[in-house]
């Protein structure tokens, strides 16, 4: 009888390493592998004539709004964050979301939209077609970077809340004629195998021709690493710092916009003592055991020619450890990290963090009025 027991052990034993080899040696096979740079289609373009160009000294508002796949809403938590969950609990959920995000990005009217983290035919998400929804809303010139592409994500390791096949990307809309789109991945990865099934972070690069002017107006939208330890945060910056530079010395105005899961330098005091640095949050971490968004350093940008660009008056991002508590705000845990980055021939005429207060959403939006200066 032991004799038996053990062999039926073995070969359950035997059979869960075959699963498991075999499951990540499918991930391996169909992993999403980008080139450094990727040609991107502009759908719903403009004609190519000057009257669809972006003009000097033009007021443009711009929106940057990560999503949240339209599933991390007040109701829910986030496993990374701390929380158990990855998916909401029905499709009618996710819709509701869209609907309530759709609404915000037509209330908004803004000339160009930056959004993070939408969905198209994703388990997590119920197999909703969210960049079709807003593209038929907003009806504008549209591109699609995927950063997130993988045929099963078997985490949270709980069934019904795997988030399963995965597509999504950040997202960009214009009221302009867009005259070319790159994804350009940005370096640093998750060590093996868990960079299999995880983000290819990347930013995607849109030049803007500009009515009565020889320089382009480049529009960069960008969400860069989250889970990291900060090491892949401190290359994805290096490598937007080296782009951005060289726009900017060939006479262009730059505009970055969205998540880069860094506390922005007005939100937060570095106070060094010794050997010894600590942060002084403008939103004060309930409990640093949490996920901590480190500080952006923003001495180059400052002595470079660009200016960091956010509204500290409203949390832009909340914590998913747990769903939002509306009765007691002190009890949530809130970040800075969405915002934007100009260059020093764009006039910033406002800025302002629309609190939408998490309703659709673990991000607010936040809403930037530009010029460019001639």
């Amino acid at each position: 009888m032991i004799k038996r027991i053990l062999k039926v052990f073995l070969v359950l034993i035997t059979l869960v390493i075959v699963f498991a080899v075999g499951f990540v040696l499918t991930l391996q096979v169909f992993e999403y592998r980008p080139a450094d740079v990727t040609e991107l289609s502009v759908d719903q373009n403009l004609e190519n004539v000057d009257t669809n160009y972006v003009s000097l000294n033009q007021t443009i508002r711009v929106l940057t709004f990560n999503t949240g796949y339209a599933s991390l809403s007040a109701t829910e938590d986030f496993v990374m964050d701390g929380g158990v969950k990855a998916r909401m609990d029905s499709q009618a959920l996710v819709e509701a979301n869209i609907t309530g995000i759709q609404g915000i990005l037509e209330d908004e009217q803004a000339d160009i939209y930056l959004l993070q983290e939408v969905d198209v035919d994703s388990d997590r998400s119920y197999r909703t077609n969210q960049l079709a929804t807003y593209s038929d809303a907003l009806q504008m010139p549209v591109t699609l970077g995927y950063n997130y592409r993988v045929i099963f994500v078997p985490f949270p390791f709980e069934f019904g809340q795997m988030m399963g096949k995965v597509n999504s990307g950040i997202v960009s809309y214009f009221s302009y004629y867009v005259e070319d789109a790159s994804r350009i991945q940005l370096p640093g990865s998750f060590p093996w195998p868990i960079n299999l099934a995880n983000l290819k972070r990347c930013i995607v690069v849109h030049h803007l021709p500009i009515d009565g002017s020889d320089k382009q107006f480049v529009v960069i939208n960008v969400h860069l690493s989250a889970y990291d330890d900060g090491t892949m945060r401190i290359q994805e910056m290096e490598a937007l710092k080296f782009i951005i530079q060289e726009e900017k010395d060939l006479g262009n105005y730059v505009l970055v916009g969205g998540d880069f899961n860094q506390t922005f330098p007005n939100a937060v005091n570095v106070i060094t003592n010794g050997d010894t640095v600590t942060y002084d949050y403008t939103y004060a971490l309930n409990d640093p055991n949490y996920w901590q968004a480190f500080p952006m350093d923003g001495t180059w940008f400052e002595e470079n020619g660009f200016s960091y660009v956010d509204d500290i008056t409203t949390p832009t991002c909340r914590l998913l450890n747990q769903p939002y508590d509306t009765l007691n705000h002190d009890n949530n845990q809130y970040y800075v990290i969405d915002g934007f980055i100009v260059s020093d021939n764009i006039e910033v005429v406002s800025v302002q963090t629309i609190d939408a207060d998490f309703q659709y959403s673990d991000h607010n939006p936040v809403r930037l009025e530009i010029r460019l200066l001639p």
